[in-house]
């Protein structure tokens, strides 16, 4: 579809690394601290180490000191996972990554090879994107790709939003692939859904913070909140609290999903960290054992234990936005349905004809995938509510 454009390549916009000629660290060699580098502390936390390693306080994370002969001293981030957790405790709700293909070859290479690990759908060019020349959305929303650009020197741009995650076939041989083509993982959300608000809830998190749940590293984070607070537990929109500043790349948000997709008595509450490689290594480990990563994140996540399901959690989400459609439906078009059947004599049959589009609705689009293969997947009563 795009083979006449030209292309070059890409460097994305949270992959810059900050430079520091050095850093003051707690109980360490002292150096000159450069302007705007994460302030470092030496914690007890070992994760089995036998010495104590260096922290960055703001997100917890061990930090590496890697020597660069043009830039001096680079700063690197690496995730902390649990041990103790199950790799099924999370779902993996965002990946982004770069590479550059193989020589000849190039972002419809990319497309290609990514078709082996889910279903593409229809390719639609957009503008450029992060510093890209060219970008392109695939699967009604599944995920987008991005190149081209004198500056990015052969990169490609490989992202995939929740539904794009929720069809991927195997993640074994997705991260497989991404590490033996030398790919860059350049974001990913970990998520974990309380169906019931019983372990994870807005309740919860507010507590947790105003503790040492969310203190990563010894350091309170900021916090930001959004939705209808002043509600309280009546909220039928939803709430939603931010923790952490996504200028560090680490950034967690608990949310009450249900209500956030209509359902607006729903418990459902999810919790999810984002991480970005702003002076950050993201392992390729996190697509197969999520779960330990989510769970290392912060201490108040230590405890999780219940396996999740993708096609459980796209079920929930699918019904949801199924009940609100046919409510709003209801409500626009009931009584013209009424009028219609006083017409045509009570022929169901004709009415029905006189009002079917093709497609279908536009929020039940992050779902189309799964539904298209299971529709009764949406009806409560077959399935059950849960």
């Amino acid at each position: 579809m795009f083979d006449s454009i030209s292309q070059d390549s890409f460097d994305d916009q949270g992959g810059a690394s900050a430079r520091a000629a050095g850093t003051r660290m707690r109980g360490g060699a002292a150096c000159d601290e450069a302007p705007g580098s994460p302030r470092l502390v030496t914690t007890g936390r070992k994760n089995g180490r036998e010495k104590p390693y260096p922290v960055d306080e703001e997100t917890g994370e061990r930090v590496q000191f890697v020597a660069d002969r043009r830039d001096g001293i680079t700063i690197l981030r690496h995730l902390v996972p649990s041990e103790t957790a199950s790799p099924g405790v999370a779902l993996i709700d965002a990946l982004a990554f770069s590479l550059v293909p193989p020589e000849e070859n190039s972002y419809v290479w990319l497309i290609k090879q990514m078709g082996q690990f889910l279903e593409i759908g229809p390719i639609e060019q957009r503008r450029g994107l992060f510093g890209f020349r060219y970008s392109a959305r695939f699967g009604d929303g599944a995920g987008m790709i991005a190149w081209g650009g004198d500056s990015q020197r052969g990169r490609v741009y490989f992202s995939l939003m929740g539904q794009g995650c929720s069809m991927v076939k195997n993640w074994s041989e997705l991260a497989n692939w991404l590490e033996a083509n030398r790919a860059t993982i350049k974001r990913a959300d970990v998520a974990y859904d309380d169906f019931e608000g019983k372990l994870v809830n807005i309740a919860w998190a507010v507590e947790q913070y105003k503790g040492d749940g969310f203190n990563a590293g010894g350091r309170k984070p900021t916090h930001s909140v959004f939705g209808d607070w002043l509600e309280g537990d009546a909220s039928t929109k939803g709430r939603t609290l931010g923790i952490g500043n996504r200028a560090s790349g680490k950034y967690a948000r608990i949310y009450e999903k249900g209500k956030q997709l209509g359902e607006g008595t729903s418990p459902w509450t999810r919790i999810e960290v984002e991480w970005r490689a702003q002076d950050r290594f993201i392992p390729f480990d996190i697509l197969t054992r999520p779960g330990h990563y989510l769970a290392g994140a912060y201490p108040c996540l230590e405890f999780l234990t219940e396996e999740q399901s993708t096609i459980k959690t796209v079920a929930k989400a699918g019904q949801i936005a199924y009940d609100t459609a046919v409510e709003n439906a209801k409500r626009h078009c009931g009584k013209t349905v009424t009028l219609m059947l006083d017409v045509l004599g009570g022929d169901y049959g004709e009415v029905v004809n006189s009002l079917m589009r093709p497609g279908y609705p536009a929020r039940i689009d992050p779902y189309t995938y799964h539904v298209k293969q299971n529709p009764a997947m949406l009806d409560r009563q077959l399935v059950g509510a849960s």
